[in-house]
């Protein structure tokens, strides 16, 4: 009788898990949200908002906001999208510095910054890596 108790609370250890994940990378989000329109809380999964592609996991892999008229600093929160391999932020106007903490993204292969009034250069550890990657060219 135990080993059948054992096995019906294994699911549900794994479903706490997906759910953690996916409000891991809704709580990065959020910090945006009250800056976009199209970001409803009606609609539930992160995966279902404008520019954000999930994963086949549902983590968030993309995130396009190009061209959304957003006036803000970029929230250093966006550092716990730990899957982000993409990230377009291009045409808007975004100010201040680049968050340090951006350079926590280790899996992104992809940045658009360009055209918005950004102060400051890239963190420190941002040109090192893109000096590597030049050399691996």
């Amino acid at each position: 009788m135990a080993e059948v108790v054992y096995l019906a609370l294994i699911p549900s250890f794994s479903a706490i898990s997906a759910v953690t994940k996916i409000t891991t990378d809704e709580h990065a989000l959020l910090s945006l949200q009250a800056h976009i329109t199209s970001w409803s809380s009606s609609v539930t999964h992160v995966c279902n908002w404008t520019g954000v592609i999930c994963n086949r996991h549902g983590r968030v892999a993309a995130l396009d906001l190009s061209n959304m008229g957003l006036l803000r600093n970029i929230p250093p929160s966006i550092a716990n999208l730990s899957f982000l391999v993409s990230f377009d932020l291009s045409n808007n106007s975004f100010s201040g510095r680049i968050p340090k903490e951006m350079t926590h993204l280790r899996r992104i292969k992809e940045i658009n910054l360009r055209f918005n009034d950004f102060s400051g250069g890239l963190p420190t550890s941002f040109r090192v890596r893109r000096e590597k990657d030049e050399e691996l060219v």
